[in-house]
């Protein structure tokens, strides 16, 4: 028998979202105790908690979540556990990935990054919106690199986004963290050109591959092995990224 494990960040309008976005609402139309029943209006970006980013986000040729074959959503790849070897602000390397992956990464596999970040998020055991957001690790352009070599469905991790937060707009946001950072590892510009900032989301969109983020749940129930694994967005017309479940198939 199957057993379904859930790899999803449960959500509510305090969900915090992803730092420049606006805050979700969630408003009562019906309620129990007036109407006898109930229903909910809610307005929300779609990179608030577990969540697609289709290609489109960066690719305006790229699909849409309603575009997306779901053979593309749904497959086989690795969960590696990487939380004993990260720390605030590492750049994983393809080297980091390949020293823990439990067999190869094959082509059009899927890749789940379990970097321990999960006990920072708003359900987690240490919660800290600065660490959980502005401090995760993140790839360096080795890793990029191999992922778009490799073809891989969609890259995954337990942190709000797959893409360091230095290489995304949190970088002019909190330049006291990018002091930070240079304090311990020496100057970004060398270590992480501004040219290159998001490449990660560039350059796998750019070939129609896509990113899941916010993942939790069980996922350290599933750290490294090969797991069967499907993320379920909106079939959402000209949606750049979309809210979604992400279960693994264990079992035959």
């Amino acid at each position: 028998m199957t057993k379904l494990i859930d790899l999803t960040q449960p959500w509510c309008a305090q969900t915090p979202t992803w730092p420049y976005f606006p805050s979700s609402e969630v408003t009562a139309f019906h309620s129990h105790h007036r109407d006898n029943v109930h229903s909910l209006i809610i307005k929300t970006n779609m990179h608030s908690g577990t969540h697609v980013d289709a290609p489109l986000h960066f690719n305006p040729r790229g699909w849409d979540c309603a575009e997306v074959p779901l053979e593309r959503l749904v497959g086989t790849g690795l969960v590696v556990d990487l939380s004993d070897v990260v720390e605030p602000y590492t750049l994983v390397s393809r080297k980091m990935v390949e020293d823990r992956l439990p067999e190869e990464l094959r082509k059009d596999d899927i890749l789940i990054l379990h970097l321990g970040w999960k006990k920072y998020s708003w359900v987690g055991e240490e919660e800290d919106e600065v660490m959980y957001f502005d401090k995760h690790p993140g790839p360096d352009e080795s890793l990029t690199d191999w992922l778009v070599e490799r073809n891989v469905k969609w890259a995954g991790c337990d942190a709000p986004a797959f893409e360091h937060p230095f290489n995304t707009a949190i970088r002019d946001y909190r330049p006291d963290l990018v002091a930070e950072f240079e304090q311990k590892y020496g100057p970004i510009e060398k270590i992480a050109p501004r040219k290159n900032m998001l490449h990660c989301h560039r350059r796998m969109m750019a070939r129609n591959l896509m990113h899941v983020d916010n993942l939790g749940g069980d996922i350290d129930k599933v750290v490294n092995r090969r797991v069967n694994v499907g993320a379920f967005p909106w079939k959402f017309i000209r949606g750049e990224a979309s809210i979604c479940r992400v279960i693994v198939f264990d079992g035959d």
